[in-house]
């Protein structure tokens, strides 16, 4: 194992104190992919700046914020998106296909700082709302963390208006299931599935759990 750091050989003797420092951070690199996937920029979204957290060696970097939504908003959001890639789909603007395995075994990691910093992120996939229909959420539909009647939506408290709701309602339509009957839902009802397994019972159709001792 080897890394490269400001030009030097981590196994040199001048390195000890950092490989150390290095080797120690492994175990927190799980949690750091964690947080850098739930705050990864959505398809609509070109940028989005995040608060970050370094240990002062530069051995490893957390993002340093809690990823929470509105649901109605992203509820919809994602359905213009299901509208939107069905178009990418057929255009092919924004995506290419990848080639697997995209590296090599023998190929050295990419380095951030030579090789994506200076690269313009793409142009982010929207779609073109109407202004007189969709005029209570046009002005920050895309938005992070939307700005709602002058109080910022953070996914911890938030109140939508009548119209703001019936606006994200007809959005979300493409996602949104017209079944009322919640028994249709029955092999997703994640508390039917807990007293299954409490009683050693399976549910027809569903998962066959083992005994609880």
């Amino acid at each position: 194992y080897q890394r490269r750091v400001h030009g030097g050989d981590m196994t040199n003797k001048k390195f000890r104190h950092d490989k150390r420092v290095y080797l120690g951070a492994l175990k927190y690199v799980p949690h750091a992919v964690l947080k850098l996937m739930e705050n990864m920029p959505m398809p609509w979204e070109q940028v989005r700046n995040m608060p970050v957290l370094y240990h002062i060696t530069g051995a490893i970097t957390f993002v340093n914020e809690i990823a929470k939504v509105v649901e109605p908003i992203y509820i919809a959001q994602w359905a213009t998106m299901w509208i939107m890639m069905r178009r990418e789909k057929r255009d092919r603007r924004h995506f290419r296909r990848m080639r697997f395995p995209p590296f090599d075994d023998e190929e050295p990691p990419l380095d951030y700082g030579d090789n994506l910093l200076d690269i313009e992120p793409l142009e982010p996939i929207q779609m073109e709302l109407n202004e007189d229909e969709d005029n209570s959420v046009f002005n920050w539909f895309y938005d992070h963390k939307p700005t709602v009647d002058e109080r910022r939506m953070d996914g911890r408290k938030w109140r939508l208006s009548l119209a703001i709701m019936a606006n994200l309602y007809r959005l979300a339509g493409v996602l949104l299931s017209d079944l009322m009957d919640r028994n249709y839902f029955y092999l997703f009802d994640l508390k039917s599935f807990f007293t299954a397994k409490a009683l050693n019972m399976a549910i027809p159709g569903g998962p066959m759990y083992s005994a609880l001792i």
